[in-house]
This record gives C-alpha cells, structure tokens and sequence, in this order.
C-alpha cells in the first residue's frame, strides 16, 4: 500500500513536471530512412535526437509531427509548427523566416550502380529517382523530372535501390545518408554497389530550422545540440545509423 503511495505520488511529480515544459512543435517533412522510418511509430534517427533533447534538459517538450513539406511550406505563418528537422535552410526556408540551427548533417544525393556494371552517361542511361524530389540533373525542377523519358520514378529511396539491385534501371540517385544506412543495416546489398562518391548530383547541409515565432532561441537549441555531442549521445544515436557528425 506504501508502495503505490509513493508511485502515485512519483507518477503525479513526473507529470507535472513534463506539463511544465514548454511545447516546441517539430515539423518532419518525410518519410526518408533513416531520419524517419515511420511517423505513426515515431521511428528514425529524427526521433532519436527529439527523444535525447527531451530527455537531457527539462525547460522544453520538443513534440514531433509528420507534415508535407508543402503544408508546412504554405503554412509558416501560424504557430502551429515552431521548428523544421533536418532540413537546409535554403529549401525556401529562409525566405519564410527560419533560420538555422549548427549544421547537423553533410549531405550529398550520390549516383550508383551495381559493380560490374558498364557506366552509361547523358540521356542514355536510365536513372531511378524519388518522386517530387530536386535533383541538380533536372535542374532542381520536379516536374522537368516528371517529365524525362530516362528517369524512373518511385515514391521513395528505398524504391530506388530496388529499382537498381533488380537492373530495372542503369543506376539510381540516393542521399548519402541513406547509402550510409543500407552500409550497417543491409551489407550485404550494399557490398554489391559502385557509388560515386566523388561526382555527386549536388551538395547541401541539414539543419533543424527555427522560426521567429518558436518558444525557443537558435542559440539555446544549439547549446542543447553541442551538449548531446559533448556527452557522446549525439554520437551513438549517428553511429546506429552509419551516419557521421559533422564539426560544430
């Protein structure tokens, strides 16, 4: 009896003390493995480092939700969402307002192929690609690669290995953290792939993007940011993921 005494007064103080936080509204704007696997089973690396901020400071309750980056897009203006995760300022952000947060990943959209494979280049090789997406090869135009006879389009990264490894298409564009993936979580299929590392479609940087309405400052987010990689969790929640941190 003591016992349940003492846990209910445990489980009212630990409530209490999360209803005290304030809420900082997270937008994820897709499904892309491995920063988000699932939204309704909040799985990913996203969620990882939510989880790891929640847990590491009590002033804020980071709350994510899977939207459409163009709802979120047309949207910014209401308070509904404070923060955007993981993505590059420059992806119409900025002009909205957000501004960015330490540079969490390096990222690069990278060609591949199966080794053994002839390399084909220009208009005659086939590619596969996600749907929606901006490529440097389409000219960051979605519906110029809609519309190109020597892509085959899928609905997500995964859909573009797939599309490789079974030789449907000539070679695949990928992110760089998403091949890093495939390196720990399936070797053996990443073993058989020639990346062309070196020539990448194009470069960018993520970042979680703070609007001038959030509850919270860029500057106190990145004080939370370099004390989770100070304390290594930052780093073992990347390695999970075969990601790398980069310097900040």
């Amino acid at each position: 009896m003591v016992f349940r005494f003492f846990l209910f007064i445990a489980i009212v103080l630990w409530s209490g003390q999360l209803s005290a936080r304030t809420i900082v509204n997270v937008g994820l704007t897709s499904i892309q493995p491995p920063l988000v696997f699932s939204g309704s089973e909040e799985r990913g690396l996203i969620y990882d480092v939510l989880a790891a901020l929640n847990e590491h400071q009590d002033a804020y309750a980071f709350t994510p939700s899977l939207v459409p980056a163009k709802r979120l897009l047309a949207n910014h203006q209401t308070d509904d969402f404070h923060l955007i995760a993981y993505n590059d300022v420059l992806w119409g952000w900025g002009q909205r307002g957000g501004k960015p947060s330490v540079n969490l990943t390096n990222g690069k959209d990278l060609f591949f192929q199966l080794k053994g494979t002839a390399q084909k280049k220009g208009a005659t090789a086939q590619i596969g690609a996600v749907m929606g997406f901006h490529y440097a090869f389409s000219d960051f135009n979605a519906e110029k690669l809609g519309s190109m006879p020597n892509v085959s389009l899928v609905s997500d990264e995964s859909g573009v290995l797939k599309l490789v490894e079974f030789g449907r298409v000539d070679k695949g564009v990928a992110s760089e953290a998403f091949l890093n993936w495939i390196s720990v979580s399936e070797p053996e299929i990443y073993a058989k792939l020639e990346i062309f590392a070196d020539h990448p479609d194009h470069t960018y940087n993520r970042q979680f993007v703070v609007f001038p309405y959030a509850p919270i400052t860029v500057e106190q987010l990145n004080i939370y940011l370099r004390g989770l990689k100070a304390s290594g969790v930052l780093g073992e929640i990347y390695a999970k993921y075969g990601i790398e941190i980069p310097d900040f």
